[in-house]
C-alpha cells in the first residue's frame, strides 16, 4: 500500500494573500521556511527548505486572518505535482503540499488575542469570585498542599 502524507513545521515567508478559485473557493498559496538545524560534524547550519503550500476553504480564510509573515505553522497534507504545457512547447512541473490541516503554533499573546501573560496573577476580586463559583465547594473537606509537598 502506498501512502502520501506529509507533516511539516515552518514559518510563513511573506504576508498571506487570500484569493478565490474560479468556483469561488477561498485559496492561499504560500511558501514556508523549514529550518534543517546544523550539521553535527561541522556545526554549520544546513540550508532551509522552502516548499510551496496550497490551502483551501475555511482554513485559507483563517490563515489569512490570523497569520502573517514569520508566523509559525504546522501543516499536514499531501505531496502533489501538477504539469502544464509551456509557451515554448516544453512541459512545466510544480510539486507542492496540498494542506489538509493547519495548526497555528505562535503564541497569540503577542498578537493581542487576549491571552494572559504567563506571569499573570489574578486580582483579589477574581480569586474570591472563583471560590464563590467553585462547583466542588460542597464536595468534601478541603486539602491544603504546600510547595514542599510537591515532587517537583
Amino acid at each position: 500500500m502506498d501512502m502520501n502524507s506529509v507533516n511539516v513545521i515552518g514559518r510563513i515567508t511573506k504576508d498571506i494573500e487570500l484569493r478565490a478559485t474560479t468556483s469561488g473557493l477561498s485559496a492561499v498559496s504560500m511558501f514556508i521556511a523549514i529550518n534543517n538545524g546544523t550539521n553535527p560534524e561541522t556545526g554549520e547550519e544546513r540550508p532551509a527548505d522552502f516548499p510551496k503550500v496550497y490551502v483551501y476553504g475555511k482554513q485559507a480564510e483563517n490563515l489569512s486572518k490570523y497569520c502573517h509573515k514569520g508566523s509559525k505553522v504546522g501543516i499536514t497534507g499531501k505531496i502533489k505535482t501538477r504539469s502544464w504545457d509551456k509557451d515554448d512547447g516544453s512541459k512545466g512541473y510544480e510539486t507542492f503540499i496540498s494542506a489538509t490541516y493547519i495548526e497555528f503554533l505562535d503564541n497569540k499573546q503577542s498578537d493581542g488575542a487576549g491571552i494572559p501573560d504567563p506571569d499573570y496573577v489574578p486580582s483579589q476580586d477574581e480569586d474570591e469570585e472563583d471560590v464563590e463559583n467553585d462547583p466542588f465547594k460542597d464536595f468534601g473537606e478541603s486539602v491544603e498542599i504546600s510547595d514542599d509537598d510537591l515532587p517537583f
